[in-house]
């Protein structure tokens, strides 16, 4: 294979799973149990703190 295969699309399956269409054509469906054995360390996924719309302090208008 001269190249690699990619992932063009992914949909989720009813909340339990992932449905992925590869670039060959190709398409799978996935639990989440499958996911986890494909990798067992799970890396936290941070969200970015929501910026407080508050005026500016010392700068007038």
């Amino acid at each position: 294979m001269t190249h690699g295969i990619q992932i063009t699309h992914v949909e989720n399956d009813s909340g339990e799973g992932v449905i992925v269409t590869f670039s060959d054509g190709t398409s799978g469906a996935y639990i989440v149990e499958e996911l986890l054995e494909l990798r067992p360390h799970r890396e936290p996924v941070y969200k970015p703190v929501e910026t407080l719309d508050l005026p500016m302090a010392g700068r007038s208008l």
